[in-house]
C-alpha cells in the first residue's frame, strides 16, 4: 500500500487503476481468444499437411528403393549431385503482436530431363524426382505451419502469464488498497462527525 497520506484523490487514483488494468485485461483476453481460434484453424490444417507430408515420405522411401534396386547406388549419387541446392527466402510476418517468420524456396524444383538423361535410367529414377519434386511443396507449408504454431504458442503462453499476473496479484492489491482506504477514509469522517456533534452539543449547553 502506498506510503503517501490517504486522501480522497488517492483513492480517485487507485480506483482510475483498477479500472485502467481491468480494460487492459479485457484487451488481453480478447487476444487470448484470438490466438486460441487461429491456433485451432492452423492445427486442423496442420494435421492435415502432416499426414499428406508422412504420405509423401512413404512414396519417396518406395520409389527410392525401386531406383536403388534397379539403377545401382552409383545413379543416386549421380542425382544428388545433379540436384542443386534450394536457395531459401524468408519474409516476416504478424498476428496479434506475434512476429513469426515463413519461409519458401527461391527456385523452382528441376525438372527430370534438366537432371539425367531417360535412356540412361530407369522410369523408377523419374518416379522419384516426382515424388520429392511433389513432397517439397508439402514439405514447405508443414514447416511454415509448425513455425507459426510454435510463435502463437509462445505468444500465448506470455499472455496467459499477464492475464494471470493481474488476476491473481496486482488487481487483488489494488482491490485491497481501495479497501483500506476506503475504510481510513469512513473512519476519518465518522470521527468528524462525532466531533462536530460533540461541539454543537457543548456549544448549545454553554449557550444556554
Amino acid at each position: 500500500m502506498s506510503r503517501r497520506p490517504l486522501t480522497r484523490d488517492q483513492l480517485l487514483e487507485v480506483k482510475r487503476s483498477i479500472s485502467s488494468l481491468k480494460k487492459g485485461k479485457e484487451i488481453l483476453e480478447r487476444k487470448r481468444d484470438t490466438l486460441l481460434q487461429l491456433m485451432e484453424d492452423d492445427k486442423k490444417r496442420f494435421r492435415e499437411i502432416k499426414g499428406a507430408f508422412l504420405r509423401s515420405c512413404t512414396k519417396i522411401y518406395s520409389s527410392y528403393a525401386l531406383a536403388r534396386l534397379h539403377d545401382g547406388e552409383a545413379s543416386i549419387s549421380l542425382l544428388g549431385i545433379s540436384i542443386p541446392q534450394s536457395k531459401v527466402a524468408q519474409r516476416l510476418n504478424q498476428a496479434m503482436g506475434c512476429r513469426y517468420p515463413s519461409f519458401y524456396p527461391d527456385e523452382n524444383f528441376p525438372s527430370p530431363m534438366e537432371l539425367y538423361d531417360p535412356m540412361l535410367f530407369s522410369i523408377y529414377i523419374d518416379m522419384l524426382i516426382q515424388d520429392l519434386a511433389e513432397a517439397r511443396k508439402v514439405l514447405w507449408e508443414y514447416i511454415n505451419l509448425h513455425v507459426k504454431l510454435k510463435a502463437l504458442e509462445g505468444e500465448l503462453h506470455k499472455t496467459l502469464l499477464r492475464i494471470n499476473t493481474m488476476e491473481q496479484n496486482l488487481l487483488p492489491k489494488l482491490e485491497e488498497e481501495k479497501r483500506q482506504i476506503t475504510f481510513y477514509l469512513n473512519e476519518k469522517e465518522r470521527q468528524e462527525r462525532f466531533i462536530t456533534k460533540s461541539w454543537l452539543k457543548k456549544r448549545k449547553i454553554i449557550g444556554g
